[in-house]
């Protein structure tokens, strides 16, 4: 799920760099690129904790959840401080880049579609039938 979410990410990244060009020039690419960035280090640093916990103890994972709920914006906040305090980004361009990459990106795997041209199919079927009971 999440490497279709980074996949997404990086096809992505360049219609947001365009975009943003346009609007404030290459500061403002480097702030995007940097927020989609960190959103997709959060997805990515989430998914490796929860799912390795989720294999090894899955009573765990309601806190699990919650801690890399928290470790993830402990980390994105002392990135962005990072980067805002050596003047390589524009602030507002790379917290809304952030939070809206991420949203487009959880919504868009959540809502199952559109599929990426590059994701494994399936090869098997599955049946949309209604399976009868029998009394």
């Amino acid at each position: 799920m999440v490497a279709r979410m980074m996949r997404r990410g990086l096809w992505l990244a360049p219609i947001l760099g365009a975009g943003l060009w346009l609007w404030g020039g290459p500061l403002y690419v480097w702030s995007g690129v940097a927020g989609l960035g960190m959103a997709l280090l959060n997805l990515w640093l989430s998914a490796r904790l929860i799912g390795g916990v989720a294999d090894r103890n899955p009573q765990l994972l309601m806190v699990v959840g919650l801690a890399t709920f928290v470790l993830g914006l402990i980390l994105v906040t002392c990135i962005a401080l990072v980067l805002n305090a050596m003047n390589l980004i524009f602030f507002p361009v790379t917290g809304v880049s952030l939070i809206g990459s991420h949203l487009v990106l959880v919504v868009w795997e959540a809502s199952g579609g559109p599929r990426d041209a590059m994701a494994p199919t399936s090869k098997t079927t599955t049946s949309t039938r209604r399976p009868t009971v029998r009394s």
